[in-house]
């Protein structure tokens, strides 16, 4: 009961909040009209999508799932956003779209294992009640934290956002995580590459060593040869 309490008010909190802040940002709209006009002067520029809001409950058939798991979300299979499971087991996300996105189904990975659930991606939408659940398989340990990123890769190219990290996070997520055996690499290398990552980030030498005679090849090779293993998905 207490559970089901906590779980309430914090569903509760959160939806209060947002509903506040986006009223008072229509109330802004409608009193200044500063960004309604602006649209409505160029009919070739179209006003932004806003991000579909996402939050509620995460949990596995092995139980809870542990604190600072990654929670990525996916929009026809093209990641758009991540987060982590709080000490809750709770979790909330804004999922960015495009014109054309409408529709679109959006998809939930849990420390790398696909959630059950899945939704239509809609501007400006807001669920709040929307757990994730995972099941445990294929030998995989729950709960099962991992970072966000490569932390090597994250160093040599002095940022998280580039694009080269992202097919390194996708071959990640699609071909090592399902595996068992590549799961237990994934672990150890997270386990041992954050102070290698260190000394990386503080020298700029070796982030252009590291980053043009190791993490560009492996790049390039799982770039080139993307078509197959991106099918055993």
């Amino acid at each position: 009961m207490k559970k089901e309490i906590t779980g309430s008010n914090w569903r509760g909190g959160r939806a209060g909040r947002l509903v506040g802040a986006l009223g008072l940002l229509l109330a802004l709209v409608l009193l200044t009209g500063v960004f309604v006009p602006a649209y409505a002067q160029d009919d070739d520029e179209m006003p932004p999508q806003l991000p579909h809001y996402f939050a509620g409950t995460v949990s596995s058939s092995a139980g809870s799932v542990a604190e600072g798991t990654a929670v990525d979300a996916f929009i026809d299979g093209v990641e758009k956003a991540e987060t982590t499971v709080t000490a809750q087991s709770t979790y909330e996300i804004l999922v960015p779209g495009e014109y054309g996105d409408e529709g679109k189904t959006v998809s939930f990975t849990v420390g790398g294992a696909q959630a059950s659930e899945t939704a239509a991606w809609t501007s400006g939408e807001m669920d709040t009640d929307f757990d994730l659940t995972i099941a445990s398989s294929d030998g995989w340990p729950f709960p099962f934290p991992r970072p966000s990123f490569c932390f090597i890769a994250t160093a040599a190219y002095g940022t998280d956002t580039a694009e080269e990290i992202n097919i390194l996070r996708e071959f990640r997520d699609v071909v090592l995580l399902p595996s068992g055996l590549g799961a237990e690499f994934v672990s150890l290398y997270y386990e041992v590459s954050p102070p290698i990552a260190q000394v990386i980030s503080q020298h700029d030498f070796l982030r252009t060593v590291v980053r043009v005679g190791f993490i560009d090849p492996i790049v390039a090779i799982l770039d080139w040869s993307h078509a197959l293993w991106s099918e055993t998905s």
